[in-house]
């Protein structure tokens, strides 16, 4: 299946680089206690305020996406010249290696935002104390070869230490909501620079971590 694809598509690589963060070494997610979050009312905390965060802290930011006021939203660039999306695409699985060739319309998806989802699910997982990633095996004719998926999706899988697991199909949208939230701000930038106010989304956000309103 073929459809059009714009420069906003393009423009989502550069958006979704824009929130690449190296993730800590092996070892580093110790749980440490953040006094500065802790101590700050909802209208004090800031994102600079905000390091590896416990459920207790997320639950904390939940509550204040959700009461605080949210921000204006801000334009963004316009999208003009239309790009087609490539005939076909590679993919390479991250976990057996082997490669699965697409020809339809998740081509768009591989060859031009795969690799940013990636790195938006890199820097969600350094911004938390429990185990967050992206699990891409519905792509992998190799790792899932009965699924019968004709327009395969990412995965979000969230562990906590309680070995309770959440998992959920996310967009690449998805993914820049949740690493904005996580680095403590109440709005996300889009695929054309815009922000946007999350209040709306925070049910959303609850739904991608598990964690019901207290």
């Amino acid at each position: 299946m073929w459809y059009a694809a714009g420069a906003c598509v393009v423009l989502i690589i550069t958006a979704v680089a824009g929130y690449a963060r190296t993730r800590p070494g092996a070892g580093s997610k110790s749980i440490t206690p953040l006094d500065a979050l802790t101590s700050s009312t909802i209208a004090e905390i800031m994102p600079e305020s905000l390091m590896s965060l416990s459920v207790e802290q997320v639950n904390f930011l939940l509550s204040r996406l959700e009461k605080e006021e949210p921000p204006q939203s801000t334009m963004g660039a316009m999208c003009y010249q239309a790009m087609a999306p490539p005939a076909t695409a590679e993919y390479i699985c991250p976990v057996c290696g082997e490669k699965t060739l697409y020809s339809d319309s998740q081509t768009a998806f591989i060859e031009w935002e795969l690799e940013g989802c990636r790195r938006l699910a890199e820097s969600i997982n350094s911004n938390t104390d429990f185990e967050i990633f992206l699990d891409e095996g519905l792509f992998c004719d190799y790792c899932s070869p009965d699924t019968g998926e004709e327009n395969p999706e990412i995965l979000l899988r969230v562990i906590y230490e309680s070995d309770m697991e959440v998992v959920n199909r996310v967009s690449v949208i998805d993914l820049m909501m949740l690493d904005s939230f996580l680095q403590g701000n109440l709005f996300y930038t889009t695929s054309n620079d815009a922000q946007m106010p999350m209040q709306n989304y925070a049910g959303r956000m609850r739904e991608l971590l598990g964690l019901e309103e207290e």
